[in-house]
């Protein structure tokens, strides 16, 4: 019977002290830390809204459209920070998205080219020689791998 091994005590001791840090310092917002470099509650604000309506209206379907219409309309900082995270990270998104997709089409097309190769080695085969039959066939496929 086969035994599991555990990693040594005191490594689970410290990841189990880094989960909580890691896991609030993740939830910290792009509008907390630019207060911390000295931008207004309000347009620190406007950025998460205008962030998370940004990628919403880039395709994300996991951000939602915010916006306070009455600050957007009063208040100059929260309208600044919501323009500028909603350029900001609809462009940031739709930049991952285009890699996403450049790396989707890149691997169809070098699935493809496999593909081709093996039909051509195939078709090289049975072109040298007609005579053999499925079976033998299969057999000098299985050869080549």
């Amino acid at each position: 019977m086969a035994s599991i091994s555990l990693p040594p005590k005191p490594l689970v001791l410290a990841l189990a002290a880094l989960l909580p840090i890691l896991f609030f310092t993740g939830c910290a917002s792009e509008g907390e830390r630019l207060m911390r470099e000295g931008a207004s509650p309000e347009y620190a604000k406007g950025y998460d809204d205008g962030c998370s309506s940004g990628k919403k209206a880039a395709g994300d379907m996991f951000s939602q459209f915010h916006k306070n219409i009455r600050a957007y309309q009063d208040n100059g900082d929260y309208r600044q920070g919501w323009n500028d995270g909603h350029e900001e990270c609809k462009s940031e998104w739709m930049s991952h998205y285009r890699q996403q997709e450049i790396g989707i089409q890149q691997q169809r097309a070098y699935d493809e080219h496999k593909w081709l190769e093996n039909q051509n080695k195939k078709d090289m085969v049975k072109d040298a020689m007609p005579t053999l039959t499925k079976e033998q066939l299969e057999n000098l496929n299985k050869l080549g791998k």
